[in-house]
């Protein structure tokens, strides 16, 4: 596959070309890729942004689906396509910023490294929430996902590992809120996106539960 980008003043327009394919494109393969974008701007700026086309050349199946996740009618062309307006296509990757990744990147990675098949189930899930944890994926179900099993599945092999999503989601946190905190130049809204909340307070409140102190309190130990 090729993608092309193209932006102009008003809008920035993704093609995916398929080359070297003598037949039709899968309606699912071209379906994907364009479902893959939309969540990926929803995810990493948390707005529900709304593509303004979405271009197949096979339409879907299930349309109402598909048009009540993007939002818009599907059209129907000679190319596989989506546009976004100017002002989605400018929206910051709330996630993305090199100073705050370098801080838990090389935690990160070597857990990935040493994570296989054979880990206990605790170890991938606090795996899966360091990575999830930035892009405000934090829930039980999005682990469970990751790891193709069951909600109820997961909760059963926890259990038989004598612990449970809640107690490792709050330890993660708290392990990583107690490293950000020691760093001067992260903000307190930066640290409560990082951990996956939606609000300063909310990251506040829970971190005086796990410890006792507010973040601010905590910070002031250390500078």
């Amino acid at each position: 596959m090729l993608l092309h980008v193209a932006i102009d003043h008003h809008r920035t327009s993704l093609e995916i070309e398929f080359y070297d394919v003598d037949d039709e494109v899968p309606e699912s393969l071209a379906m994907t890729e364009l479902v893959f974008f939309t969540q990926l701007a929803r995810i990493c700026t948390r707005t529900h942004v709304i593509p303004i086309e979405v271009c197949l050349t096979q339409l879907p199946t299930h349309l109402t689906k598909y048009e009540d996740f993007f939002g818009i009618t599907l059209q129907k062309g000679d190319r596989v396509s989506i546009r976004f307006s100017r002002q989605d296509s400018e929206r910051p990757f709330l996630t993305s910023n090199p100073t705050m990744w370098s801080f838990f990147e090389p935690h990160l990675r070597q857990n990935l490294t040493d994570l296989n098949e054979n880990a206990p189930t605790h170890e991938k899930v606090k795996t899966i929430l360091l990575e999830s944890l930035p892009a405000g994926l934090s829930s039980i179900d999005d682990v469970a996902q990751r790891l193709a099993l069951s909600k109820r599945t997961l909760q059963r092999l926890l259990e038989d590992e004598q612990t449970n999503f809640k107690t490792i989601l709050d330890d993660t946190r708290q392990a990583l809120a107690e490293h950000y905190l020691k760093q001067p130049s992260l903000s307190s809204g930066e640290i409560s996106f990082l951990l996956g909340f939606q609000e300063v307070n909310s990251f506040s409140r829970a971190f005086k539960n796990w410890t006792g102190q507010t973040p601010n309190a905590y910070r002031h130990e250390y500078h």
